[in-house]
């Protein structure tokens, strides 16, 4: 049973903003990658509970240890006005809700040709996230980077290995020259990169 601590409250967002979102992704044609939702790992912000309420009805909320939410995808919950409520260690309203486009399944082995097309799916993914009239100016990612649950592991590009840290990074530049990329396991997720300088 979870201790409450004296400072934890609760935010609720609507549904709707979600489910809006999931549809965009379902309606579309994307295959490989997925939109998540996320509370970052930040003092105060370690969730100690989520549900989905209506005026009559409450359902537990999928959180995962990371902090990822699984929201599902319900015409019904969203004509009933359907809440998300999440409930912090601390100040709630201080804590943010991150967006992020993932490849669904990472895989240990890609061709230049399939980086190319994820990369490029993603990418049309974070556009149509954007509104009117942004999604006209969204900007592509400047790669793809690929995140591991620990250091130590190899990556072969083009037939030369590389021990890694927790992420590896492929710009759009490299990736135009890549034949194959292999790991020595999968990575946990894989996910647009935007360069900082730009």
């Amino acid at each position: 049973m979870l201790s409450v601590p004296a400072l934890a409250s609760t935010v609720s967002l609507e549904y709707s903003g979600f489910h809006d979102r999931l549809k965009l992704v379902k309606k579309g044609d994307f295959p490989q990658t997925e939109l998540t939702f996320s509370v970052p790992m930040t003092p105060g912000c370690t969730i100690v509970k989520g549900e989905i309420t209506t005026d009559s009805k409450r359902f537990p909320l999928t959180i995962t240890d990371d902090q990822r939410l699984f929201v599902p995808f319900d015409d019904d919950l969203k004509l009933a006005r359907a809440l998300v409520n999440i409930e912090t260690d601390g100040d709630a309203s201080r804590c943010g809700l991150s967006l992020q486009v993932r490849e669904r399944v990472p895989r240990a082995q890609y061709s230049g040709e399939a980086l190319a097309e994820l990369k490029s799916e993603m990418d049309s993914l974070q556009a149509s996230l954007q509104g009117f009239p942004m999604k006209y100016f969204a900007r592509e990612s400047d790669g793809i980077r690929f995140e591991f649950s620990q250091e130590g592991k190899l990556a072969t590009l083009d037939g030369s290995e590389k021990l890694l840290q927790k992420e590896f990074i492929v710009t759009t530049e490299e990736l135009a020259r890549i034949t194959q990329l292999g790991f020595s396991e999968a990575p946990l997720i894989v996910s647009p990169w935007y360069s900082q300088s730009k």
